[in-house]
C-alpha cells in the first residue's frame, strides 16, 4: 500500500498570502523564499500515511473542532537560532487561546488514528523560506528591519488535511478536505 506524505495545517486569505510576499527580500540570496500558494500554519505534520490510517484521522478531525477565530501577523524569527538559521518564518503575535485549543483537539485525533508522530513544542508560524547555507548576517539584517507588528488580522474559519507532493519545482500541497469550526 503507498505511503502517503500528509499535514494538517491552517490556509490563509489570499489577501493574508499576498501581504507576506511582499515582505520578501529577493536580494537575499541565501534564503530560499517559499511560493505563496504554500504557505501555512502546519498544525501537525503526520510524514507517511496509509490509506487506512488516513480515513481514520479523518473521522476524528470531524469531531476535532473549536468555535472560529481571529489570528493576526507578527515578526520574523528563524529556526533554529539567528547563528545557525536553516528556516525564515513569521509569527501569529501571542496567538490565540483556540489555536492551542485547536492543536490539542488536532493532537487527540491523531493519536486515536493510531498515527505516531514526533511530539514537540507548537510555535505558530508561517514558513516564508530556508536558507540552506545559513547566512546569519543576512537574516539578522532582515530580522532588525521588521521591528513592527502591524500585519495584518484574519479569521481562522476552517482547517485542512493536506497532501504534499513532489514535483520539478518543489512541493505541491494539495488538500484532501478540510474541516469547518463552529
Amino acid at each position: 500500500m503507498p505511503l502517503k506524505k500528509e499535514f494538517i495545517a491552517i490556509g490563509l486569505p489570499e489577501s493574508v498570502g499576498n501581504y507576506l510576499a511582499s515582505l520578501r527580500d529577493p536580494s537575499l540570496a541565501s534564503i530560499r523564499w517559499i511560493p505563496k500558494e504554500n504557505y501555512h500554519i502546519t498544525m501537525r505534520f503526520l510524514d507517511e500515511i496509509e490509506d487506512e490510517q488516513e480515513n481514520e484521522l479523518r473521522r476524528h478531525l470531524r469531531a476535532a473542532t473549536v468555535s472560529p477565530f481571529t489570528l493576526k501577523i507578527g515578526r520574523f524569527g528563524v529556526f533554529p537560532s539567528k547563528d545557525a538559521p536553516k528556516v525564515v518564518w513569521i509569527g501569529l503575535g501571542t496567538g490565540h487561546p483556540l489555536l492551542f485549543q485547536l492543536r490539542q483537539r488536532i493532537d487527540d485525533a491523531v493519536l486515536r488514528a493510531g498515527i505516531h508522530c514526533e511530539m514537540r513544542d507548537f510555535v505558530p508560524h508561517i514558513t516564508l523560506g530556508r536558507c540552506p547555507t545559513g547566512n546569519a548576517s543576512e537574516i539578522k539584517a532582515l530580522i532588525s528591519r521588521s521591528t513592527t507588528e502591524h500585519g495584518p488580522i484574519f479569521s481562522v474559519p476552517k482547517f485542512s488535511l493536506f497532501e504534499s507532493r513532489r514535483v520539478p519545482q518543489g512541493s505541491r500541497y494539495l488538500e484532501i478536505e478540510s474541516f469547518p469550526l463552529n
